[in-house]
């Protein structure tokens, strides 16, 4: 699997909360105080994210949480929370975590991200809803910062004027760079009474097909170079990447990153207590896994230390290659068709189908 993000070794490093700003009455954003002898193991690229460990409930668990700021400013790390229903690290980060906190958080990785050289001269589409507006603002910022001649279309999504992350930020950044930076907010259910105390600008409705192709018939590109990045929940992204597609936007040009659990294949008949070998930097290691119970779940109950974090079949860094067996993976928001094709499984999401199944990370 082509990865476009270093390789991270699983290790976990304490780092001290600094700020905690309530960005809206569900989200925060998070600054770290990053210790000058960590700065190249946290190294980053705009869209990226850091996992978070954290014990909750005599359990540890893990959740991955995209970067905010901008490895190109001078500004501490910092992530966005936004507030789930029933979401245990969610809402323990939006109701627990104050300054002065040490939060266990490992190296950033993913492979949502943009790569950006001051030499580059495109048009970047920014397409987000919600807290997908989380890595998308790193790569505004990112971009407007190092390439002096490219142009950022960002389109945001949300329910009301309220509910806007990063908002006077995001407007700042507007005033900054009036003549290569639009913003466009589109808000699904705005709120009439606002319009007494401020002025705001929006298109009403959602990020979808429709409001895509309105959104760059407005804002043609003005570099033919275009690349295209989408964050948000499953549909929204979705109905974003078919509206591209009838555009004629190749596959190459569309980078994506799922925020939301995604549906779920119900129904899937695994086999019981399958024989499992699962080669782990270098060693190899036997078990059973127990009907119901995924691969990843089945080694850490065993005592290995696999590469996870969020658990969701989202980010990816679970990801091994199956050398052997059949599996079915119970979601998948992390991995390309061209990945599956090649042989990679998400092991946090993978059931067996066969009473021995083989992985290789």
């Amino acid at each position: 699997m082509e990865q476009k993000s270093k390789t991270m070794n699983n290790k976990s490093f304490p780092l001290k909360v600094i700020d905690v700003k309530h960005e809206t009455k569900d989200a925060v954003s998070i600054s770290f105080d990053l210790p000058y002898e960590l700065y190249e193991t946290f190294d980053y690229k705009a869209g990226q994210h850091l996992t978070l460990i954290f014990n909750i409930n005599d359990k540890e668990v893990r959740r991955s949480y995209s970067l905010c700021s901008s490895p190109v400013l001078e500004e501490n790390i910092r992530i966005g929370v936004k507030r789930v229903k029933n979401g245990l690290v969610s809402n323990y980060i939006n109701d627990k975590i104050k300054i002065g906190d040490t939060i266990e958080i490992m190296p950033p990785e993913g492979r949502f991200y943009a790569d950006s050289k001051k030499e580059f001269y495109k048009t970047y589409y920014l397409f987000s809803a919600g807290s997908g507006i989380t890595p998308i603002f790193s790569i505004a910022k990112t971009v407007l910062n190092t390439e002096e001649r490219s142009f950022v279309y960002l389109f945001f999504g949300n329910r009301d004027q309220e509910s806007i992350i990063f908002k006077k930020e995001l407007d700042e950044l507007k005033e900054q760079f009036p003549e290569r930076f639009i913003l466009v907010h589109t808000l699904s259910k705005p709120k009439t009474s606002w319009f007494s105390k401020n002025e705001f600008e929006f298109r009403k409705g959602r990020v979808d097909e429709e409001s895509v192709n309105w959104f760059i018939n407005e804002y043609p590109p003005y570099a033919q170079n275009t690349e295209y990045y989408i964050c948000g929940p499953g549909k929204m992204i979705e109905d974003t990447e078919e509206a591209l597609h009838k555009i004629d936007v190749p596959q190459n040009r569309i980078f994506k990153e799922y925020f939301g659990s995604g549906k779920e294949k119900k129904g899937i008949e695994s086999v019981d207590n399958a024989v499992l070998i699962a080669t782990l930097n270098g060693d190899t290691v036997e078990t059973t896994i127990p009907k119901g119970k995924t691969i990843l779940r089945t080694l850490i109950d065993f005592g290995e230390n696999p590469p996870y974090s969020c658990e969701g079949g989202v980010c990816s860094t679970c990801a091994c290659k199956l050398v052997k067996g059949k599996v079915a993976m119970k979601k998948n928001l992390g991995l390309s068709d061209e990945d599956v094709e090649k042989g990679y499984i998400l092991s946090c999401q993978s059931l067996p189908l066969t009473d021995e199944v083989e992985v290789e990370y």
